[in-house]
């Protein structure tokens, strides 16, 4: 006997509808504990799922409208092992962000508890649907429930403008997805993402071209890429932290789940006879990504935008994975995934556990007043090592994987820019540790992004940190570390990518055809002497680079930069100016930078 795939979204839809309806006479503990229970619910049926689908993929109609012929005439769900392992990291997150909250953050009257509930139960159905459409409502659900989670604090003026500009940029980025949606169905009469591409074939004349761009451009507004991204620290800054975590944790690289499952299945073939512009665009845009996000992650001096940079960079590295493309890289993307939404939320339950007691973001003001956090300055320096890909934690698996799936210029480029990505995200969060952990150098510039003023997410003056703040982050930095001992990791990631990005297997699974499963062969332990390697290069020279930042004073003038580069950036941060208008314009220059490309390739 197997759970429905459909569980996972009917589970925390009526708990959260439960709990709107009865949160005025439910006193706080019991909405806290049910919204737990259905959280761990949720994991075990996703672990479940997890396990089921790495036999055979599941798919699941909804009141029996089976597919007649070749037409789709209902709404389905398929569950592979991909898709399935993105679902479990959206429970354990979720999960973890509810125990950190647990009856201390101001909850907005019970309004929190329903809306994380949505948030969990729309990223369960966008990991599984089988549906173009249900594609776009389950994440526009996901961003509705996102768009109140970011103002849930009301009585603070940037919480509601930081959540008007997530909400206007990424609206902008469903009018996109959906034009493009609408345009494919007219051109094949098809919602179901597999006879959409069955249908399709290798038409690649304009119409086909225009959808896929406008469907690409608007997840990637989602996934934050380079020059879509202006929305994500403006959110993070202002949005409670447990919610942070689901922002950076997953919901950033569900945008690029989407991308990859539009580009395999829908137009798997349409460029299999020309020069393929995706994978040159993805390329470009994640290189780009992962260092603009790698610089300016340096110059923040607010925490938590300090790691929605790094999440920006971290992200370009994942679409230059997309753009490689093979197997193996797609492997490599997956672990990376997985291990980055463990080390980030880690680091972020550990900013909120310094919000808590020193009631501060800012990392000027938070200067040496950290030292008494042991414990805690143990968590940021161990995800600082983890963000560099340093071994024993997973990032570094995926980051081997990746570099190692082709050969020549692309796998030097790969390198190369993993170490940038690393070099200057864990510069960023080792500064934090050696100014606010160790009290070492001066106190920083104070950017005006830096003097946010954040009020504590709770009311507690506990000398001591609860175990329910400190345990979560625990968790995650621990989890990014123990992924990599799980048994055959790379394998079964080689053959979870394998069965994704089988255009063919996808549509035998939606329509019951035979299909042999291509063979896999086991690439055996990693490369651990070059992991250790390139781990330690890039944690010396973060440290090198942050060490610099902190003592810069003291080093002679000629030598200061690229130390000084956090107080030399106040044109960069400039871009980021706060106006919906300004990130609406980037947007459409983006999209037209990769119309013409689209268009001089084809």
């Amino acid at each position: 006997m197997s759970p429905s795939p459909a569980l996972p979204v009917a589970v925390p839809m009526l708990s959260a509808a439960f709990l709107a309806a009865f949160r005025k006479w439910l006193p706080r503990f019991v909405v806290d504990l049910l919204a737990v229970v259905a959280a761990l619910f949720n994991l075990v049926l996703c672990v479940w799922l997890l396990r089921l689908s790495w036999f055979k993929d599941i798919v699941y109609w909804f009141g029996n409208w089976f597919p007649r012929g070749h037409m789709v005439v209902g709404i389905g769900f398929l569950v592979d092992p991909l898709g399935a392992a993105l679902a479990v990291v959206a429970a354990f997150l979720t999960l973890l962000a509810l125990i950190y909250s647990w009856g201390s953050m101001e909850s907005g009257e019970n309004h929190y508890q329903p809306l994380m509930l949505i948030f969990l139960a729309a990223m369960s159905g966008f990991c599984f649907t089988a549906d173009l459409f249900n594609l776009f409502v389950f994440f526009e659900l996901m961003s509705t429930a996102a768009f109140a989670l970011c103002g849930l604090k009301t009585e603070e003026p940037a919480p509601l403008q930081g959540s008007f500009n997530f909400a206007i940029t990424n609206t902008v980025g469903a009018f996109f997805t959906l034009t493009g949606l609408a345009i494919l169905y007219g051109a094949t009469g098809a919602l179901n993402m597999a006879q959409m591409g069955w249908l399709l074939g290798t038409r690649h004349d304009s119409l086909v071209l225009t959808a896929c761009l406008f469907l690409i451009t608007g997840f990637l507004i989602k996934a934050a890429i380079v020059p879509f991204h202006f929305w994500l620290p403006d959110a993070h800054s202002v949005a409670p932290t447990p919610v942070c975590v689901l922002f950076s944790g997953l919901m950033v690289e569900l945008g690029l789940f989407a991308v990859l499952r539009i580009t395999t299945v829908i137009f798997g073939s349409t460029f299999s006879g020309i020069p393929d512009p995706l994978r040159g665009c993805f390329l470009v845009l994640g290189a780009l990504t992962a260092v603009w996000g790698g610089v300016m992650c340096f110059a923040e001096h607010h925490l938590k935008r300090v790691l929605a940079f790094s999440t920006i960079s971290h992200s370009g590295m994942m679409l230059f994975a997309m753009g490689l493309g093979s197997r193996m890289a797609i492997a490599g993307w997956l672990i990376y995934v997985c291990a980055h939404a463990a080390i980030k939320s880690g680091l972020f339950f550990t900013a909120g556990i310094l919000l808590h007691r020193l009631r501060s973001m800012s990392e000027p003001i938070l200067h040496a007043k950290g030292k008494p956090l042991k414990f805690t300055a143990a968590l940021w320096f161990l995800g600082a090592c983890g963000l560099a890909g340093l071994p024993p934690f997973a990032l570094a698996v995926g980051e081997d994987m990746v570099s190692h799936s082709t050969h020549g210029s692309p796998e030097i480029a790969a390198t190369i820019l993993f170490l940038i990505s690393g070099i200057f995200t864990a510069a960023a969060v080792l500064r934090v540790f050696m100014r606010v952990f160790c009290g070492w150098g001066d106190s920083g510039p104070s950017d005006a992004s830096a003097q946010i003023n954040e009020l504590p997410e709770s009311h507690e003056e506990n000398q001591v940190i609860p175990f329910r703040l400190f345990a979560p982050a625990a968790v995650c930095i621990f989890s990014g570390i123990a992924l990599t001992f799980l048994p055959s990791l790379r394998l079964l990631s080689l053959k979870a990518s394998g069965r994704f990005i089988d255009q063919h297997g996808f549509v035998a699974s939606i329509y019951a055809l035979p299909h042999v499963l291509a063979g896999v062969v086991d690439p055996g332990p990693s490369e651990v002497g070059s992991m250790i390697a390139h781990g330690s290069i890039a944690v010396i020279c973060a440290a090198i680079l942050a060490a610099w930042a902190v003592f810069h004073p003291r080093i002679p003038r000629l030598l200061r930069w690229p130390s000084h580069l956090e107080g030399r950036m106040s044109w960069a941060r400039q871009i980021q100016s706060g106006q919906p208008a300004d990130y609406v314009v980037w947007a459409m220059m983006g999209v037209a930078v990769m119309g013409s490309v689209f268009y001089i390739m084809r």
